[in-house]
């Protein structure tokens, strides 16, 4: 499996109180001055994450806003097919006082979300 496979199944198929909660940030965030969404004139979207970087052992996705600098790597270390190592880690950078709050707020949801979503890898493509 590639790193981008990794990713799609990871955040293609999320889990619908992840996607209920996702929907719920993006109506609260904009209220805040944070962005809800990354800006659609990236051509090349998973769930809304515009691609950074993508090989066969490494996929990042990410954006940037006043508040914050935001990373997701989906990352396969070496193995047999069968076992295959699937990481997932979230990086963010924070620019002002509202990033802080937003990331002191978001960890206990991202400890939750991330493995979750990676259970995903386990089913078949």
């Amino acid at each position: 499996m590639t790193a981008a496979e990794a990713a799609r199944r990871v955040l293609g198929s999320a889990p619908c109180w992840v996607r209920n909660l996702l929907i719920f940030r993006n109506r609260l965030v904009p209220l805040v001055g944070l962005n809800a969404t990354a800006e659609t004139r990236h051509s090349d979207l998973v769930s809304s994450l515009p691609l950074m970087h993508s090989d066969n052992r490494e996929t990042v996705f990410g954006y940037d806003d006043r508040h914050l600098l935001f990373r997701l790597i989906v990352d396969i270390g070496e193995g047999p097919a069968d076992g295959q190592i699937v990481g997932m880690t979230t990086l963010v950078r924070r620019r002002s006082l509202m990033g802080w709050l937003y990331l002191a707020a978001a960890i206990p949801f991202h400890k939750a979300i991330i493995p979750s979503l990676l259970t995903a890898v386990e089913r078949p493509g």
